[in-house]
Protein backbone atom coordinates (compact mmCIF):
# COMPACT_ATOMS: atom_id res chain seq x y z
CA UNK A 1 0.00 0.00 0.00
CA UNK A 2 2.85 2.55 0.62
CA UNK A 3 4.54 1.68 -2.33
CA UNK A 4 1.61 2.48 -4.22
CA UNK A 5 1.42 5.68 -2.58
CA UNK A 6 5.05 6.55 -3.02
CA UNK A 7 4.74 5.43 -6.43
CA UNK A 8 1.62 7.64 -7.74
CA UNK A 9 3.17 10.61 -5.87
CA UNK A 10 6.74 10.34 -8.45
CA UNK A 11 4.07 10.18 -11.67
CA UNK A 12 2.27 12.97 -10.42
CA UNK A 13 6.03 14.71 -9.95
CA UNK A 14 6.94 13.06 -13.09
CA UNK A 15 3.82 14.07 -15.30
CA UNK A 16 4.26 17.92 -13.73
CA UNK A 17 8.15 17.41 -14.82
CA UNK A 18 6.18 16.88 -18.39
CA UNK A 19 3.58 19.82 -18.45
CA UNK A 20 0.92 17.50 -17.76
CA UNK A 21 -1.12 18.52 -15.11
CA UNK A 22 -2.10 14.97 -12.93
CA UNK A 23 -6.05 16.06 -12.84
CA UNK A 24 -6.41 15.74 -16.52
CA UNK A 25 -5.46 12.24 -16.95
CA UNK A 26 -8.14 9.70 -16.65
CA UNK A 27 -8.24 8.22 -13.39
CA UNK A 28 -9.20 4.36 -15.03
CA UNK A 29 -5.79 5.29 -16.98
CA UNK A 30 -4.01 6.93 -14.08
CA UNK A 31 -4.82 3.73 -12.39
CA UNK A 32 -4.19 0.98 -15.07
CA UNK A 33 -0.66 2.98 -15.71
CA UNK A 34 0.30 2.59 -11.30
CA UNK A 35 -1.00 -0.80 -11.62
CA UNK A 36 1.11 -1.51 -14.61
CA UNK A 37 4.34 0.40 -13.03
CA UNK A 38 3.92 -1.59 -10.11
CA UNK A 39 3.44 -4.85 -11.74
CA UNK A 40 6.21 -4.68 -14.33
CA UNK A 41 8.99 -2.88 -12.16
CA UNK A 42 8.46 0.69 -14.00
CA UNK A 43 9.57 3.55 -12.28
CA UNK A 44 7.54 6.64 -11.96
CA UNK A 45 9.47 8.88 -15.03
CA UNK A 46 8.69 5.62 -17.22
CA UNK A 47 5.19 5.23 -16.16
CA UNK A 48 4.52 8.90 -16.95
CA UNK A 49 5.91 8.71 -20.84
CA UNK A 50 3.12 6.27 -21.36
CA UNK A 51 0.83 9.04 -20.63
CA UNK A 52 2.80 11.39 -22.32
CA UNK A 53 2.60 9.16 -26.01
CA UNK A 54 -1.11 8.80 -25.62
CA UNK A 55 -1.25 12.50 -25.14
CA UNK A 56 -1.53 14.55 -28.48
CA UNK A 57 0.57 17.12 -28.68
CA UNK A 58 -1.89 19.67 -28.93
CA UNK A 59 -2.96 18.89 -25.67
CA UNK A 60 0.37 19.28 -23.87
CA UNK A 61 0.79 22.59 -22.24
CA UNK A 62 4.40 22.66 -23.09
CA UNK A 63 5.50 20.61 -25.89
CA UNK A 64 9.29 21.67 -26.05
CA UNK A 65 9.38 21.65 -21.97
CA UNK A 66 8.56 17.62 -22.49
CA UNK A 67 10.65 17.00 -25.08
CA UNK A 68 13.74 18.71 -22.77
CA UNK A 69 12.68 16.96 -20.17
CA UNK A 70 12.58 13.38 -21.75
CA UNK A 71 16.18 14.24 -23.32
CA UNK A 72 16.96 14.93 -19.96
CA UNK A 73 15.93 11.54 -18.50
CA UNK A 74 16.96 9.58 -21.34
CA UNK A 75 20.57 11.32 -21.14
CA UNK A 76 20.79 10.68 -17.36
CA UNK A 77 19.48 6.95 -17.74
CA UNK A 78 16.52 8.05 -15.46
CA UNK A 79 14.40 6.08 -17.92
CA UNK A 80 15.48 2.58 -19.57
CA UNK A 81 15.48 2.31 -23.36
CA UNK A 82 13.43 -0.63 -23.15
CA UNK A 83 11.01 0.75 -21.48
CA UNK A 84 11.14 3.78 -23.71
CA UNK A 85 10.77 2.32 -26.03
CA UNK A 86 7.58 0.47 -25.15
CA UNK A 87 5.80 3.51 -24.05
CA UNK A 88 6.52 5.04 -27.57
CA UNK A 89 5.20 1.76 -29.10
CA UNK A 90 2.17 1.61 -26.69
CA UNK A 91 3.29 -2.11 -25.75
CA UNK A 92 0.52 -3.01 -22.58
CA UNK A 93 -2.99 -3.44 -22.63
CA UNK A 94 -4.36 0.02 -21.22
CA UNK A 95 -8.03 1.77 -20.87
CA UNK A 96 -8.76 3.11 -24.41
CA UNK A 97 -8.28 7.18 -25.26
CA UNK A 98 -6.06 9.74 -25.07
CA UNK A 99 -3.56 10.32 -22.20
CA UNK A 100 -5.39 13.55 -20.78
CA UNK A 101 -8.82 14.50 -20.70
CA UNK A 102 -10.79 16.99 -23.15
CA UNK A 103 -11.15 19.90 -20.87
CA UNK A 104 -7.82 20.25 -18.66
CA UNK A 105 -10.35 22.00 -16.15
CA UNK A 106 -11.99 18.53 -15.44
CA UNK A 107 -10.97 17.29 -11.74
CA UNK A 108 -10.59 14.16 -11.30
Amino acid sequence: MLKKAWFRFGLSRALGELGIPSNTVPSPLRHAVIDLGLSEGFNPREAALIIYFRTPAMRLLEAQKAQATIVAWQTSQAVRQGYFGRAVRQDFPLPEGSGVRESLFQDS
